[in-house]
C-alpha cells in the first residue's frame, strides 16, 4: 500500500508535469502574439492558459518544500527559487501594466523610443513563466533521487525563525513587504465597493484600481502565498489563517472588475441598442458594412490584449500647433498665455477608412487646474481613430493657477481664470479650426468631440452650446457637431441654472447624438451627474443618447488603453462615430 507521503510525492511529480506543459504553451503563445499581435477571440483562451499556468506554479512553490530535503543543494535551490518566483510576480505583472501604459502616452511608434517600455512587459510576461520552467526541469530532472525527498518533517524546525542571521532578515523583510501588500488588498477592496463613498483623497487613490484588477489580484494572491509558506499552519496557526484569509478576500474582490466583463458588455450592448436603434431603422448593425466592421474590435474585450498590450496605430502626428496668443486676446486674463494642440492625421489622407475626414476633438481632464495635451488624453486612443480616417485635435486650454507645481502642467497655460475664461478658450479654438480646417483636410460637417473629468465638461459645454445656436460669440457656428462623448463628466460645478456651471441645462431635442461613459464607483464625479445628463436628453425627447455605466469602476477608469473598460467602450465608441459621422 502506498503511504500518505508518497501519494502527494507522486502528486507534486505529476503537478510538475502538468505545470511544464502550462508554462512552456504560454511562452510559445506569447511569442505568436509579439509576430501577430491582432485582435482575435483566440487570445481569450489564452487567459484561460495564462491563470492555470500561474496556479499550477503557485501549487508548486507552496507544496513543494514540505516534501523537499531542503538541507541538500537541490532542495535549498528550489526553496530560494520558489521565493524568487513570488517576488518576481510581484513586479511582473505591475511591469507590464506600466511599460503598456508608457507606450499608450509616448508620442513615437518606434520601437527604439520605446525599447524600455517594451523590456517591461515582455519581462514582467515571459519572466514569470521561464522562471516556473526552470522550477519544473529542475524537478523533473531529479525527481528519481530519493535523496531530494523527505516523508517526515518537524514543522517547528522549519519555522521562519530558523537559519542564519542573513537568513532571518529575509524572512523579516518578506513578512513585512508581503503584510503592506495585503493592506493595501484591503485599501484596494474597499475602494471597489465603497467608491463613490470614499472620500475625495481616496477618489484619486482609486484611479487604477479596478482597470487593472487582475494584476493587483496577483499582487494580493502572491503576497498571501509568501506569508503562509512562511507562517506554517501547524507551527503558527494564528498567523497562517489570517493571511490566508484576508489574502483570499482582497484578492476575489480585486478580480470583480474582470469578473464582471461579461455583465457590462451586455448591459452595454442593450444601452446602445436602446438608444440607437429607433435612428437606424430599428437595427443600426445593418449600417455596418463588412468592409468597415473590418477596422473594428470584433469583440468587446481580449484578455491577451489587457497583458501584452497592442501596438499603436500608425498615423501622422503634428505636435505643438499654436492656436491662440494671450497677448493678442481682449481679455486681460488671457495675456501671459499661449496655447497649442497636437493634430493626428491618417496615413492615406482618410481615402476609404470609416472615418471619412470626420473631424475629432479630445480635451484632457484635470479638474482645471492641471494636465496636458498629449500625456494626459491617451495619445494611443488619438492614434487609434486617425488611423481610422478621423482628424484628430488633442487641444490645450487655459489652466487655473493654484500656485503648485506639476511636471505635467506647463507654467505657460495657467492664470487666474474663470470656467467662463476656459470654456472661451476651448471656443477660441473652434474659430481657429473654422479658419484652418482646409489645412488638415478636416470636415467640419462631421464634428465629435469627447473629453474626461473636466475634459468632459468642457466637450459637453462645447458641443452643446455650439448646437445650442446662441453661444456664436463663444463658439464658431461653422462646425457641425455630430456627436458627443463625454466620460465622468463634471457637468455639475454648482447647482444653479448656469450653461457654464451645468451646460447639461442646454440640451434639447436638436442636441448632438450622445454616448457617455461613467464608473459606479467614481469617488470623483458622483455617477449622477452622468445620470443626469442622460435623463436631459431623454426628457427633451431626444433618444439618441446611450450611458454605459461600469460597474467597480472608479474615476479615470479608461486610462488604460488596453484595460477591460477602455476595450470595451471603445468597441462602442468606433461603432457610435461611424454610424452618425
Amino acid at each position: 500500500m502506498i503511504s500518505l507521503p508518497q501519494k502527494c510525492i507522486a502528486i507534486i511529480k505529476t503537478t510538475n508535469i502538468f505545470s511544464l506543459i502550462f508554462n512552456s504553451v504560454a511562452i510559445i503563445l506569447g511569442l505568436i502574439y509579439l509576430f501577430f499581435p491582432v485582435y482575435s477571440v483566440i487570445w481569450n483562451i489564452f487567459g484561460y492558459i495564462y491563470v492555470i499556468a500561474i496556479a499550477l506554479n503557485f501549487y508548486q512553490i507552496y507544496f513543494i518544500d514540505r516534501r523537499i530535503q531542503l538541507k541538500g543543494k537541490t532542495g535549498s535551490r528550489l526553496y530560494v527559487l520558489g521565493f524568487f518566483y513570488l517576488i518576481f510576480q510581484v513586479f511582473s505583472i505591475i511591469n507590464m501594466n506600466i511599460g503598456n501604459m508608457f507606450i499608450s502616452v509616448t508620442y513615437s511608434n518606434l520601437f527604439v523610443d520605446n525599447i524600455y517600455s517594451y523590456i517591461l512587459v515582455a519581462n514582467g510576461f515571459f519572466g514569470v513563466f521561464i522562471i516556473g520552467l526552470i522550477f519544473n526541469i529542475i524537478i523533473l530532472r531529479n525527481q528519481n533521487k530519493p535523496e531530494l525527498w523527505i516523508e517526515e518533517y518537524d514543522i517547528k524546525k522549519r519555522s521562519f525563525f530558523e537559519g542564519t542571521l542573513f537568513r532571518k532578515t529575509l524572512r523579516v523583510l518578506l513578512i513585512i513587504f508581503s503584510i503592506i501588500g495585503i493592506a493595501e488588498g484591503l485599501l484596494s477592496s474597499f475602494l471597489i465597493i465603497a467608491g463613490i463613498n470614499s472620500g475625495r483623497v481616496l477618489g484619486f487613490a482609486s484611479v487604477s484600481i479596478s482597470q487593472v484588477g487582475f494584476s493587483w489580484s496577483l499582487v494580493f494572491v502572491t503576497c498571501s502565498v509568501i506569508l503562509i509558506k512562511l507562517f506554517r499552519r501547524k507551527a503558527y496557526p494564528y498567523l497562517f489563517y489570517p493571511a490566508l484569509i484576508l489574502g483570499l478576500i482582497v484578492s476575489t474582490i480585486s478580480l470583480l472588475p474582470i469578473s464582471s466583463t461579461p455583465f457590462v458588455v451586455r448591459d452595454a450592448q442593450n444601452s446602445f441598442d436602446e438608444a440607437f436603434d429607433p435612428a437606424f431603422g430599428g437595427d443600426w448593425k445593418a449600417r455596418i458594412t463588412p468592409e468597415i466592421e473590418e477596422y473594428f474590435l470584433e469583440n468587446p474585450y481580449y484578455f491577451m490584449q489587457y497583458l501584452l498590450g497592442v501596438p499603436p496605430k500608425e498615423c501622422i502626428i503634428i505636435k505643438n500647433v499654436p492656436f491662440f496668443y494671450g497677448s493678442q486676446s481682449s481679455f486681460e486674463v488671457d495675456q501671459n498665455i499661449s496655447l497649442f494642440f497636437d493634430v493626428y492625421l491618417p496615413l492615406n489622407s482618410g481615402v476609404g477608412l470609416p472615418g471619412e475626414n470626420s473631424t475629432l476633438i479630445r480635451i484632457h481632464g484635470g479638474g482645471l487646474t492641471m494636465g496636458d495635451k498629449g500625456i494626459s488624453n491617451m495619445m494611443q486612443m488619438n492614434k487609434y481613430f486617425a488611423a481610422q480616417g478621423y482628424i484628430v485635435f488633442d487641444i490645450q486650454y487655459g489652466i487655473i493657477d493654484t500656485g503648485s507645481s506639476d511636471f505635467i502642467t506647463p507654467e505657460y497655460r495657467k492664470g487666474n481664470f474663470t470656467k467662463e475664461d476656459i470654456v472661451r478658450h476651448v471656443g477660441n479654438f473652434t474659430y481657429f479650426l473654422a479658419d484652418h480646417a482646409d489645412d488638415y483636410g478636416a470636415n467640419l460637417d462631421s464634428v465629435f468631440i469627447s473629453g474626461g473629468s473636466a475634459g468632459g465638461y468642457l466637450a459637453s459645454a462645447a458641443a452643446l452650446m455650439t448646437s445650442n445656436g446662441t453661444y456664436s460669440n463663444i463658439f464658431s457656428p461653422d462646425l457641425t457637431i455630430k456627436g458627443l462623448i463625454p466620460y465622468y463628466p463634471a457637468n455639475r460645478i454648482s447647482v444653479e441654472d448656469d450653461p457654464f456651471a451645468n451646460p447639461g441645462i442646454l440640451v434639447d431635442e436638436n442636441s448632438p447624438a450622445c454616448l457617455i461613459y461613467q464608473g459606479a464607483q467614481d469617488g470623483l464625479v458622483h455617477p449622477e451627474v452622468s445620470i443626469d445628463l442622460y435623463d436631459r436628453y431623454i426628457e427633451s425627447g431626444n433618444t439618441n443618447c446611450s450611458l454605459i455605466i461600469m460597474p467597480f469602476a472608479g474615476h479615470a477608469s479608461d486610462v488604460y488603453f488596453t484595460g477591460n473598460y477602455n476595450q470595451i467602450f471603445l468597441y462602442f465608441i468606433e461603432r457610435f462615430m461611424y454610424l452618425f459621422h
